[in-house]
């Protein structure tokens, strides 16, 4: 068997694989990160080693732990795990979709020079991936900057506590600002003009390399056995499209969780010529397999977004019968848009300080017209990201994931406004799965993931060719409103 582990930003989920690839057990632990001003989004990552404790636990209480063979872990990206010398957290973890960088990222595009810093990671700088949020740390809490050892991610903090050793993988390492995703190793020209340590970087491994063997006392604590192999792992987003057989240039992924993210796979090393003509706010990153990369768009507030409504407005109602509010409002929603832009936005317009809205009220609107401008809205918000991959890369179809997009409506309202046939797997979905794949693959037991997906039922999510046209027209002032609001400064 193998198991798979995700450090996600609302939880922590375990599963084990057997090794036919089926999920025989799961269990989760739920908790929610501090928000210690707007804007601002930190964690305490001893909570999600303690989180994967209980929830290992669990998943022993029914499932025979004697015969595991090699862990993966996963997690969210971005979000900074700093240690001191003697290995102990120096603060909480700065997430992934926390805003407060939005200066330094500037500085250091004017410092290096866009372009060039392009040329040196094939992105730009947002304020939500690590560097900026070590810059800050400099400049606002110099005492912990001084004490940095290790600069890692949230699944490496997991990797760290299970074998001791100090480690990263290439696709967690894309979306540090600072690896040179092009050739798969740290940029040392950036190190260097920003005058961080070298040593600060741990070793940099392939996604299914083994990395470590998993130690006796924590072998006991977990009830596993030790020396079990570890392997580097992957970044979420790279896991889920692993775990959802992603990883060829025909096949997409669309996952909505907390955030939204619409990646595609590239096979063959992305010419720098056409990276620089796309809209720099489009990622691309080193995919979990060598010689593979993939091109992603983020919405920051998908799910979260839906959360936050159900939340700010005290509706005890689960978010099942939440959307069946929503199922008698017409295409539209009467002429209402949100913009999901809660925690600024990512993908396309690379704006901290944009905001959410919702456009057009009036007095015959109700609560279900809200929650549809709300699925609305995170569609169109992927829709810009869609549209910008497709200069890229065009896949002929999309497997969706994520929690939020269990709901068969929102679902028909995404493949509805991005025109295009959705799949979803009755098995492969979340990053756990994919972690679980990765480790199988670490130690040879399969040669590719799709010795595990092929063949995994799915079921076919083909869009609504009238509602297509009119979500077209619908988009256009959804785009528009962000312009307006922005002029105005309202966003």
């Amino acid at each position: 068997m193998f198991l798979g582990i995700d450090i996600g930003s609302g939880g922590t989920k375990v599963i084990l694989l057997n090794k036919e690839g089926k999920m025989i057990g799961s269990a989760e632990v739920s908790y929610s990160f501090d928000v210690p001003k707007e804007g601002w989004t930190e964690h305490d990552p001893e909570e999600w080693w303690i989180a994967t404790t209980k929830a290992l636990k669990t998943l022993f209480i029914n499932n025979d732990s004697s015969n595991i063979e090699a862990i993966g872990v996963t997690g969210q990206m971005h979000s900074s795990v700093l240690l001191d010398l003697n290995g102990q957290i120096i603060r909480k973890a700065i997430l992934w979709n926390d805003q407060r960088t939005e200066l330094e990222c500037k500085e250091v595009l004017n410092q290096i020079g866009e372009e060039r810093f392009r040329s040196f990671t094939m992105n730009t700088l947002f304020p939500g991936f690590t560097i900026p949020k070590i810059i800050w740390l400099k400049k606002n809490e110099p005492e912990n900057y001084k004490k940095i050892t290790t600069i890692f991610m949230p699944k490496d903090f997991i990797n760290y506590k299970l074998t001791g050793v100090i480690a990263t993988d290439v696709t967690d390492a894309s979306g540090t600002g600072i690896f040179d995703v092009y050739n798969r190793k740290w940029n040392k020209n950036l190190i260097d003009g920003l005058g961080l340590e070298p040593e600060w970087f741990p070793p940099v491994y392939e996604s299914i390399e083994v990395i470590g063997k998993l130690e006796s006392s924590v072998a006991d604590t977990l009830g596993l056995k030790e020396g079990i192999p570890v392997v580097a792992g992957a970044a979420d987003n790279a896991a889920a499209a692993i775990g959802n057989g992603v990883f060829n240039e025909n096949k997409g992924l669309i996952s909505v969780g907390t955030s939204g993210v619409v990646l595609v796979p590239i096979n063959n090393r992305p010419a720098k010529e056409l990276l620089t003509k796309t809209n720099s706010s489009l990622h691309i990153f080193c995919h979990a397999l060598p010689n593979t990369w993939y091109a992603m768009g983020v919405t920051l507030t998908a799910g979260e977004s839906l959360k936050w409504f159900r939340e700010a407005f005290e509706l005890e109602e689960s978010y099942e019968n939440l959307i069946l509010n929503a199922k008698d409002v017409e295409v539209g929603s009467n002429g209402l848009i949100f913009t999901p832009y809660l925690s600024g936005e990512r993908t396309p317009h690379n704006d901290s300080t944009a905001r959410g809205s919702f456009n057009g009220m009036n007095l015959t609107h109700r609560k279900g017209h809200f929650v549809r401008a709300i699925l609305e809205g995170v569609s169109y918000s992927l829709k810009d990201c869609h549209d910008l991959i497709k200069n890229i890369a065009h896949p002929e179809s999309f497997v969706i994931t994520g929690g939020a997009i269990k709901s068969e409506y929102w679902s028909h309202i995404l493949s509805d406004v991005l025109g295009v046939m959705l799949k979803k797997s009755t098995q492969f979905e979340g990053p756990a799965i994919g972690a679980a794949i990765l480790a199988g693959m670490g130690i040879r037991h399969w040669k590719a993931p799709d010795e595990v997906t092929n063949g995994v039922e799915e079921v076919i999510i083909n869009p609504n060719t009238e509602h297509y046209f009119l979500y077209k027209n619908i988009f256009k002032k959804y785009q528009d409103l962000y312009e307006r609001l922005s002029q105005n400064n309202v966003t």
